[in-house]
This record gives C-alpha cells, sequence and structure tokens, in this order.
C-alpha cells in the first residue's frame, strides 16, 4: 500500500492543532470564571493577563524567528485604500447580522447566547469579563490561529478558497453550538475573505470585535428596557418582519461590500495563497456534510 505524502496530510494535521490551541486558549482565558474566591476585581485582570501569555506563548516575539511567525499568523498592516476598508469593515457585520435574521425566521434555532451572558454578567467583575472575552480574547484567539495561521498556511498548499473554507468549519465548530453552524460558517468565510483580501489577520480582528460588540451592546440595551428575545418565530408577523429586516440588511451589506470591492486596492489577496478550485472539489463534500450533520441527526 501507498503512503499518503507528508504534503496531504500536513493541513490537515495543521486543523487540528490549530483548533486545539484555539480551544486551550479560550478555556485559559475562561478560567477566571470559575475562580469564585477572587475578589470582583481581580477576576478581569486574571482573565486579561492569561491572555497576554497565551498570546505571548503563541508568537514568543523574544525568540528568534519572530519574523517568520509574523508573516505565518498575517500580523501585518492592512493593504487597503481607507475607504474600501472601512466599507468592508460595516459591509460584513451588516452582511452577518442580515442572514442571522433569515436563518432565525427560517429555522428558529434555540436561543443560546443570552442565558450565557445573563450568567456572566452576573458574577462580580461580570462585565469586565464579558467585554475582556468578547472584545478581545474572542477575537484575538480565533482570528490568529483559525484566519491568521490556518488559512494561510492551507492556502499557500491547497488554495484560498479551499483554505476558507476549512478555516471557516473550524471556526464554526469552535463555538459548541451545533443549530447555529450555518450561521458561524458564512461569518468565518466573509471573514476569510476579508482577511485574504487585505493580507492581514487584524481586519478579522476587527470585524470580529466590532460585531461581538454590537451584540453585547444591543444585549445590553434589551436588558436595560426589559425586552425578552421572542422564544419562537411562529406568528407569521414575526416571521415576516424577520424575513424582511433580515433581506433589507443582506441587499445593504451586499450593496456595500460591492462597493467596498470597487473603491477598495486589495494587493494583499496576491499573498494569501493560489486561488485553485480543484482541492475544494474534494474537500467540499465532507466539509458540507460536516455543517450539515445538526439538521440531518437532530
Amino acid at each position: 500500500m501507498r503512503a499518503i505524502p507528508w504534503r496531504h496530510m500536513e493541513p490537515l494535521a495543521l486543523t487540528l492543532w490549530c483548533a486545539l490551541l484555539a480551544v486551550a486558549g479560550s478555556l485559559l482565558t475562561q478560567w477566571p470564571l470559575r475562580l469564585d474566591g477572587l475578589p470582583a476585581a481581580g477576576r478581569p485582570a486574571l482573565m486579561a493577563l492569561a491572555l497576554v501569555v497565551f498570546l505571548a506563548a503563541l508568537l514568543r516575539p523574544w525568540q528568534k524567528g519572530f519574523a517568520r511567525r509574523w508573516t505565518v499568523y498575517r500580523l501585518g498592516p492592512p493593504k487597503a485604500s481607507a475607504g474600501g476598508f472601512i466599507l468592508l469593515l460595516v459591509a460584513i457585520p451588516v452582511l452577518n447580522y442580515g442572514g442571522i435574521a433569515v436563518f432565525t425566521a427560517l429555522t428558529e434555532p434555540e436561543q443560546v447566547w443570552v442565558p450565557v451572558l445573563e450568567g456572566v454578567l452576573a458574577q462580580p467583575g461580570g462585565l469586565w469579563m464579558l467585554l475582556i472575552m468578547l472584545l478581545l480574547a474572542a477575537p484575538l484567539i480565533e482570528e490568529l490561529l483559525v484566519r491568521g495561521r490556518l488559512q494561510y498556511q492551507v492556502g499557500q498548499r491547497w488554495g484560498v478558497p479551499a483554505a476558507i473554507a476549512i478555516s471557516a468549519t473550524v471556526f464554526a465548530w469552535l463555538h459548541g453550538l451545533p443549530q447555529l453552524v450555518p450561521v458561524y460558517v458564512a461569518f468565518g468565510v466573509l471573514l476569510g475573505v476579508a482577511v485574504w483580501l487585505t493580507g492581514s489577520v487584524w481586519t478579522g480582528v476587527l470585524i470580529h470585535a466590532l460585531h461581538n460588540g454590537a451584540t453585547f451592546g444591543l444585549f445590553l440595551l434589551a436588558s436595560a428596557m426589559d425586552v425578552a428575545p421572542p422564544e419562537a418565530t411562529e406568528a407569521a408577523e414575526d416571521t415576516a418582519a424577520l424575513l424582511q429586516a433580515g433581506g433589507s440588511a443582506l441587499l445593504l451589506g451586499a450593496a456595500l461590500l460591492a462597493l467596498a470591492l470597487r473603491i477598495g486596492r486589495w494587493p494583499g489577496r496576491k499573498t494569501g495563497g493560489p486561488v485553485r478550485w480543484q482541492p475544494l472539489v474534494w474537500i467540499g463534500p465532507p466539509l458540507l456534510a460536516l455543517n450539515a450533520a445538526p439538521f440531518i441527526t437532530g
């Protein structure tokens, strides 16, 4: 039996490695949530320290070879015109919120993020811990590993389309919410395209943080106004309203994205790997099956 060449196994091994690192970083930064004995001010500080320690261990700037790691994690500045870049930052969250609204109207997914946020917010120092998790830890850890290292290195081997598909799938399943996998896959594809276009992981970090910040802001506003999320969208008027709002957001986001692509100059896209569609032909079906599994089995 002929052995499988390592060049074909390397991207799969890298996918597993990056996913494990992302999970480890997430667990490390969330560890202070379980330390009930700490003073209220100590838990957010410890969470921020855990994030710094993880990123330092990941990048090791004091060691030789940091320039190589800087390239691998796509840490250079975004390469784009200011107008195109700003439009990109706005277009992708708008597109994603539109997709979430349409997905909610069509499938009625169970509300999962509201109880989680409420539980953390009720703890001592909960507001600061949520800000660190949503605006710093999640964007930095997930983007550096998934859109930076994984997408870049797989893109060099298998081409950009397959790399974006793989990174989006890993991103979706890292959140541990099978019922929301399609939403996270779509968001992951949009983030992957943005990072590829601009040649910088900081694009993904900024969009990710803006999206999380907007979501958390809406949650705080709804809590202050004592507005509860709907349990379901069975009523025809609720479904129609969600579909209308989601469709409008999708159209607006698409228009903004088209304008961003029109006026932005994207030299970074040439350095993210070759655009080869053939690897996506054979990697696409298993990824599609994996992402459709929650609906088939559920």
